[in-house]
């Protein structure tokens, strides 16, 4: 993952690779953000929805002086090869503890 905001979960791939042609294929997505405990199994956020792919030069900038080692990959890559940006923006976040294990679907979801 490259950032989060308010707008949505950012991430960026290469074209040549095949997460992008599977994910152009099917953009249905889930996400599992975890955090372990010294207590048990931890907690988990899992995210779910569609991705977009992003065509923003000021967003392609912006990733490009975050991540500086991407001008060296690109360097390497084929010559039709380009960086492709894309969000989930919309969906439903839910949180999975072992109290709810087996039983997901009774965990509260929050849309955004």
């Amino acid at each position: 993952m490259w950032f989060a905001d308010r707008s949505g979960f950012y991430y960026h791939t290469g074209t040549p690779e095949s997460v992008y042609r599977q994910l152009k294929n099917n953009p249905k997505v889930e996400l599992c953000f975890y955090a372990p405990s010294a207590e048990g199994a931890g907690r988990m956020m899992r995210v779910s929805g569609k991705v977009e792919f992003l065509q923003d030069t000021l967003l392609e900038a912006r990733l490009f002086k975050d991540r500086p080692w991407l001008n060296d990959l690109m360097k390497t890559a084929p010559d039709d090869a380009r960086v492709a940006i894309f969000r989930i923006a919309h969906g439903e976040a839910y949180f999975w503890t072992m109290e709810n294990n087996m039983r997901e679907y009774e965990a509260p979801r929050m849309k955004f």
